[in-house]
């Protein structure tokens, strides 16, 4: 490629009119091929650079797309959270009715069993009173009756002195 310095350093040789015009056809042939090479060289850049520039804003678009997408996906998971934040409170609010209703069946239970107990202490103690009462009667009847003749006593033969200890256990044994 043809450089400045290259064309600041040529030189024509003098002809009788001027400069040789061969030589300067001949470097100016070759500074229009240099200058075409480049004219085709900066098109083809700015092609490249025009490409370049469609891709760069496509890249954005595509940024902002992503941009945009990112911030609905975050704004979705902020309302799916917030979601489940509502559906988890309104679960441990049920719960808590449940719970309290249980609580106020297992009270009423409870107070209904108390005087279910009270109500069988209170009959037992009428059971035990009359019971009472009936052997109380059956005592006084049995007081009312005559008393029956005492059978006759026999005496036992005497026993020699050496048993007095068997006669105790048997005086004992009679009187129980």
């Amino acid at each position: 490629m043809l450089k400045a310095q290259d064309i600041r350093v040529v030189t024509f040789d003098k002809g009788m009119r001027g400069y040789n015009t061969e030589d300067v056809d001949a470097f100016l042939a070759q500074v229009a091929d240099q200058v075409e090479t480049m004219e085709r060289e900066k098109a083809e850049i700015e092609k490249k650079l025009y490409m370049l520039a469609e891709k760069v804003a496509e890249y954005r678009k595509d940024e902002n797309n992503l941009k945009a997408a990112l911030l609905n996906a975050q704004r979705l998971g902020e309302n799916v959270i917030q979601e489940a934040n509502q559906r988890a409170a309104q679960i441990l609010r049920e719960a808590d009715i449940k719970a309290q209703a249980v609580c106020e069946q297992t009270t009423q239970r409870l107070e209904e069993e108390k005087l279910e107990l009270a109500r069988l202490q209170e009959e037992v103690g009428r059971f035990k009173n009359n019971i009472l009462a009936l052997y109380r009667q059956h005592i006084e009847s049995l007081s009312t009756l005559p008393e029956p003749p005492a059978p006759p006593v026999q005496e036992e033969p005497a026993a020699p002195a050496e048993e007095p200890q068997a006669d105790l256990f048997a005086a004992a044994g009679a009187e129980a």
